[in-house]
């Protein structure tokens, strides 16, 4: 670990609630720098230096302010103070425990005898005697670190506590308080800084002058789009393609072409000679104009309207001419180029059609299949079901008819009289 950053508070002992101000004051004690030294161990890190920042301290207790420093000295480590606002009072005893103190050219340094803000508890004479004499004490103490700090005599230091002093950072260092005062710093460029940013500046306007000329982003060439095998559009190739009938509109010329077209009216300027470039001159000058694509706003320019045989071109200057590809513009449609020049242009509607046109075919025959599907297995079901039947009716003896009389009783062959009908006979005759 490279240095313990520990913040000192605005007072030195522990916290206490002002009843004045209704306000909690933090207090700074031995204990937290403990606490933060015992946590970097925790978490296996070994301290090297450490650091203590000054905001605002305005002091607090001698001895607490001891307690700190004999700890901080007995540690053997690099120990650095840096004061940014103020140090005051037992504050100053803290920022001397450090090997150098470094201040803010605009901090401040107060030293004074110390005292009893409070006031004391003792109601006899002797016991603000002795409330005296541990003063006493006490002062003699700070005299002691501020001696040894500054290596002045006793009487320098007892001239410098008579009166609440305060000294800025350029003082504290020269009585030997602080090591080191950091300067402000100049927010005003010198000569050479000025010069070196107006030179970087104007190359940057230049930059986006040039850059103004050119297209905003530079669109890239679609993907082959898969077409459905049953489109009845014949594909254009090489071997297909027929000559430009006689009277045909020319083709414009490429971007090599009017490259060169203008090299040699240049050339012929200068010998102050007119040429005459067949195919570039006598065509008429068209306003250049631009097609948004549907990749974020990049531009395809190129002279008059868009339309096929027109050549497209990345910038305004009609000198970059586009790749060969498909384009999606942003009204939908999307033109196909070959060698610079427009070959074809689709209008959204027919392709948006052809796709959703395929996309339902497909799910309609997909719907049927499964249809018939279904009817061929609810046929063998039913033809399993007859067979089933036909089996079953096999098997059953056949019904009596409803018209067949009730036989009659049987005769009793032993006594050649008739037998007695049963009482459940009786029953259901009745």
């Amino acid at each position: 670990m490279p240095e313990l950053v520990i913040p000192v508070g605005e007072n030195i002992g522990p916290g206490y609630i002002d009843w004045d101000e209704y306000d909690y004051i933090p207090g700074f004690t031995v204990d937290d720098i403990k606490m933060r030294i015992e946590w970097e161990a925790y978490q296996g890190r070994t301290i090297d230096s450490i650091l203590l920042e000054f905001g605002i301290c305005y002091g607090g207790s001698v001895r607490h302010a001891m307690d700190i420093y004999n700890y901080l000295q007995g540690l053997k480590l690099p120990i650095r103070a840096h004061i940014m606002s103020l140090c005051a009072s037992s504050g100053t005893i803290v920022a001397l425990s450090a090997d150098e103190v470094d201040m803010e050219h605009t901090a401040q340094w107060m030293t004074h005898r110390p005292l009893y803000p409070e006031g004391t508890y003792s109601q006899r004479s002797e016991g603000l005697r002795a409330d005296a004499d541990r003063l006493d004490r006490e002062e003699q103490a700070v005299r002691d670190v501020y001696m040894a700090r500054t290596g002045k005599p006793e009487a320098d230091i007892i001239t410098l506590m008579s009166t609440d002093r305060f000294m800025t950072a350029q003082e504290a260092k020269d009585f030997g308080f602080a090591t080191k005062v950091i300067p402000l710093n100049s927010k005003a460029p010198s000569t050479v800084e000025a010069k070196a940013r107006l030179s970087q500046f104007k190359l940057a306007v230049a930059r986006v002058n040039r850059r103004a000329t050119q297209a905003r982003l530079k669109p890239a060439p679609k993907a082959a789009l898969h077409k459905p095998t049953n489109s009845t559009r014949p594909m254009a190739t090489n071997a297909t393609k027929t000559a430009p009938k006689a009277g045909a509109r020319k083709p414009a010329p490429s971007a090599q072409d009017k490259a060169n077209a203008q090299a040699v009216a240049a050339f012929a300027k200068q010998l102050g000679v007119k040429a005459t470039i067949e195919g570039v001159e006598e065509e008429p000058v068209a306003e250049v104009q631009s097609t948004e694509t549907d990749q974020d706003g990049a531009l395809l320019y190129h002279d008059g309207p868009l339309a096929q045989g027109v050549a497209v071109f990345y910038d305004e200057a009609l000198t970059e001419a586009a790749e060969d590809g498909d384009y999606g513009l942003a009204d939908g449609r999307t033109i196909t180029v070959a060698g610079g020049v427009v070959e074809n242009i689709t209008d959204a509607e027919a392709e948006d059609t052809t796709t959703e046109n395929s996309a339902d075919l497909t799910e309609v025959m997909n719907r049927l299949k499964q249809l018939e599907d279904g009817r061929q297995k609810d046929q063998e079901t039913i033809a399993s079901l007859n067979d089933e039947l036909k089996k079953f009716k096999g098997t059953v003896p056949p019904t009596p008819s409803a018209t067949t009389k009730r036989p009659s009783p049987q005769t009793d062959v032993k006594n050649g009289a008739a037998k007695k009908p049963h009482p459940m006979d009786k029953a259901k005759s009745a």
